[in-house]
């Protein structure tokens, strides 16, 4: 009881470890995004003023050396007296300034004016009338440098154009007379000089004076910003990025700034919090969307491994009961019983033995042998016998007990008439019970029954277990299949991708574990009918090459081209095997391919030896892991489960399957170089035969070319949402009911092309609303009903299609399987109905 009591707690433990560390996987990738972006939008801001710093610092000195260059020019032209008083001195100024501008089309104007501020020469006539417009005090400062550099005003207006500008001057002495060298630059030449590498919303720059008055910026500022601006520091002018209100707006920001080659001059550059945080809250919702519905999933599997487990302990204590019971029985039964091993000694026996042959209790041991219990029951039945005697009456026993149906009768000491029947053991021994022909047939007819009955409960559990294990892997595997066919980026795409492979692996184990079921049971079966073999194989390979292509392997195909087109077997199984081969060949191949071969050879009996070799250039089988190779749950090396996965199941069901088919398998493998499984079957020639009503169809159009009004009977309310969704995407339209009784009722109320019939119902389940719709009057008693349900087992699709449904469509739902199974249901349906009709 403790370990009953143990196990649950550790399981929900080990989904609370699991859920927390979803939670803490989730909250470190939204602080590593958060993050990231911080750093990305720091390293952006230190690029931009780094760009921004060189353009400017290009534009500044392509101003500076023009002024620079016409000094020399402008003195070469000067006379001995003052410029404003020689009008053709003035001219020839002119002419240069205006040479010089027509040279660089950044400038507004260039001009030469005296200290003040009167134009003496300039490159635009409308300077000469209307004057630039300098800023009050700014020829002053100018003409005061100790040493003569280029001075850069602050915006002002053009008084010629109206356009803001920068002043760029330089002071020059003509004749002992000092002027000022001045060139106009717009602030919206300089701006468009920047804007390139504004590219992303929320980034700014900046040109400064120390003091913080600003030159220009972008985006341009509009000038309502009326705050005073801390002056700037070579400490933070380092171009490192660093945390600062933003120079234009005042808000949480991430600076960088540089100096440029002109001292007390500052650029810029800023990426507001805001901004740099933005996509890092676009994907937050996404993150915890995604680890809600992974929590959601790992609590739902751990309910239901709760759940399953209940259940076996359940069937371990009721099998402990069984157990129990069944050696009362055998101690209270009327039947002796005895058990022989293969070397035809005891093993056990039951009360009821002794009772009927007394003169055996004081030799009865486990491993006397038969021969010494038949030489006491010599002595017992012939007292007064010769060892002769003796000897003759064993020979007879032992050959009593050879007789090929394994029945006799005998007369024992004491008067009795003794039945005995003798039953060979798998390990070659043998049981033989031993019954007093009066005795009642009684309690063997109830111990038969409890046999069958144990049999059909473990039937109805594997049933219960693949529909409720199915039914929450639909929903998982068809919303992640819509979500995938949504707009997804590429991080979303190989996440729910990741799902989706997760979802199948699952899938995967869980058809393994029906799979050993049945074969256990011997209740898998094979359905012989004939089938094309190339197009079975393609079929296999052309869905397995989208595994191998994913993971850069070849898949290659060889078909000879005599091969036999049509053979009688199992189609499904023989596609079971050549995916248990391939996948497996895929799974343990890093690089290289993997090749299918098939081969033929005619036998004597008219039948074909088919010959099917799957190779690889994977890791490769040691050879002492060979004799374990399809031992069921195992697999060639521990470290292979931990590194590829896999429930070391598909190689046993492989064999089995095989075998039941008649065939056999072989292995043989180097390793590090590859392996190669051939499987070898014996198959009868066959011939497909025309499908029943193709002529009749003529030219009815195929479902999937109009739209469907589709009845869909579903209780769970995911699977609602994932079957309309379907439909929705094939282009029909269709009503959803919760039980068959509903189903039976809107059926008779509305006109459908189709009824989608889920199993396990409330109310009524899926077969007998199918009965009930059948039992009908016509035509309504012909719509095409479609089973969806997780109950795949055969003989459960056999009780379907009797039921009087038209197809079964397992889940979790294959969109390509269910799109042509309402295809040829309403086709087969319209055939049915035209072929009725009279001529």
């Amino acid at each position: 009881m403790k370990v009953e009591r143990r196990v649950p707690a550790i399981l929900w433990a080990a989904a609370c470890l699991l859920v927390g560390a979803v939670l803490l996987t989730a909250s470190t990738t939204l602080q590593v995004r958060q993050a990231e972006a911080l750093a990305g939008s720091e390293a952006r801001a230190s690029r931009l003023v780094t760009a921004a710093e060189a353009a400017i610092n290009r534009s500044f000195l392509g101003t500076d050396t023009l002024l620079a260059g016409l000094v020399e020019p402008l003195a070469e032209l000067g006379g001995l007296g003052a410029p404003e008083d020689d009008p053709a001195l003035v001219a020839r100024f002119d002419h240069r300034l205006a040479q010089a501008l027509r040279q660089n089309l950044q400038l507004q104007d260039v001009a030469l004016v005296t200290p003040a501020g009167q134009v003496v020469a300039a490159g635009d006539d409308n300077s000469h009338r209307m004057g630039l417009g300098l800023p009050q005090g700014f020829v002053t400062a100018a003409l005061k440098q100790a040493v003569p550099t280029m001075v850069i005003s602050a915006p002002a207006r053009h008084a010629a154009s109206a356009e803001t500008v920068l002043y760029f001057a330089r002071p020059l002495r003509l004749n002992g007379r000092p002027l000022l060298l001045v060139a106009a630059v717009p602030v919206a030449l300089l701006t468009g000089i920047a804007q390139p590498l504004v590219d992303v919303a929320g980034l700014s720059v900046t040109l400064e004076r120390a003091n913080g008055q600003l030159l220009l910026s972008v985006p341009a500022d509009d000038g309502s910003d009326q705050r005073t601006r801390l002056p700037m520091t070579a400490a933070s002018a380092s171009g490192q990025a660093f945390r600062a209100p933003g120079r234009l707006d005042g808000e949480p920001a991430i600076m960088a700034a540089r100096p440029l080659l002109y001292p007390g001059m500052w650029l810029t550059a800023g990426l507001s919090l805001d901004a740099a945080l933005a996509e890092g809250r676009r994907h937050r919702s996404l993150i915890l969307t995604l680890a809600a519905s992974f929590i959601a999933m790992l609590l739902g599997v751990a309910a239901l491994s709760h759940w399953h487990f209940r259940s076996l302990n359940f069937a371990r204590v009721a099998l402990a009961e069984s157990s129990g019971t069944l050696t009362q029985a055998l101690a209270a039964m009327n039947d002796g019983l005895l058990l022989l091993d293969c070397n035809d000694c005891v093993l056990a026996w039951n009360p009821r033995y002794l009772a009927l042959f007394p003169w055996q209790l004081p030799v009865m041991a486990v491993g006397l042998s038969f021969r010494r219990l038949a030489e006491v029951a010599a002595v017992a039945s012939l007292p007064e016998g010769t060892p002769e005697d003796h000897a003759v009456w064993v020979a007879q026993r032992l050959a009593a007990r050879a007789n090929p149906d394994g029945h006799f009768f005998q007369v024992v000491v004491n008067g009795l008439v003794v039945h005995t029947s003798v039953h060979p053991t798998p390990e070659g021994g043998q049981v033989c019970v031993y019954r007093d022909v009066t005795a009642a047939e009684r309690e063997l007819t109830r111990a038969k029954a409890a046999a069958e009955a144990a049999n059909e409960a473990k039937s109805r559990f594997l049933a219960t277990m693949s529909h409720e294990m199915r039914t929450p892997l639909n929903g998982v595997l068809g919303m992640i299949g819509l979500m995938l066919a949504g707009p997804l980026d590429a991080k979303q795409q190989g996440q729910a991708q990741l799902i989706r492979s997760s979802g199948q692996t699952l899938m995967t184990v869980l058809n393994d574990i029906l799979d050993l079921s049945k074969i256990e049971a011997g209740r898998m079966d094979l359905e012989i009918l004939p089938f094309a073999l190339a197009d079975t194989v393609q079929d296999v390979v052309s869905l397995m090459a989208v595994r191998a292509e994913a993971r850069g392997l070849t898949l290659q195909l060889s078909l000879p081209p005599d091969l036999p087109r049509v053979l009688c077997g199992d189609a499904s199984r023989l596609r079971q095997v050549l995916f248990n081969l391939v996948g497996n060949a895929l799974k343990f191949t890093e690089r290289g391919g993997v090749k299918v071969s098939l081969a033929h050879q005619a036998l004597a009996d008219g039948r074909v030896s088919l010959t099917l070799e799957v190779s690889d250039t994977g890791i490769g089988i040691a050879p002492e892991a060979m004799p374990r190779l399809f031992t069921r749950f195992n697999q060639a090396d521990s470290s292979t489960a931990r590194r590829y996965g896999g429930t070391g199941l598909g190689l046993a069901i492989t064999r089995e399957i095989v075998s039941l088919m008649g065939g056999s398998i072989e292995v043989r493998s180097v390793p590090d170089q590859g392996s190669c499984f051939t499987v070898t079957l014996a198959l009868a020639r066959g011939e497909l035969a025309a499908r029943p009503g193709a002529g009749a169809r003529g030219g009815l159009p195929p479902a999937a070319n109009r739209a469907l009004r589709i009845l869909v009977a579903e209780d769970n309310p995911i699977n609602q949402l994932l079957i309309t969704a379907l439909l929705e995407e094939f282009g029909h339209f269709c009503d959803l009911v919760g039980n068959g009784l509903e189903a039976v009722h809107q059926a008779q109320a509305s006109h459908y092309d189709l009824v989608l019939m889920d199993i396990q119902m409330p109310e009524m389940d899926g077969v007998a609303a199918t009965l009930a719709l059948r039992a009908l009057p016509e035509p309504l008693s012909r719509i095409p009903i479609v089973a969806m349900t997780a109950n795949v087992m055969p003989e459960q699709r056999r009780q379907y299609l009797a039921a009087g449904m038209t197809s079964v469509v397992g889940k979790p739902i294959d969109l390509g399987e269910l799109n042509a199974a309402i295809d040829a249901a309403v086709v087969s349906s319209a055939g049915q109905l035209a072929g009725c009709e009279p001529a």
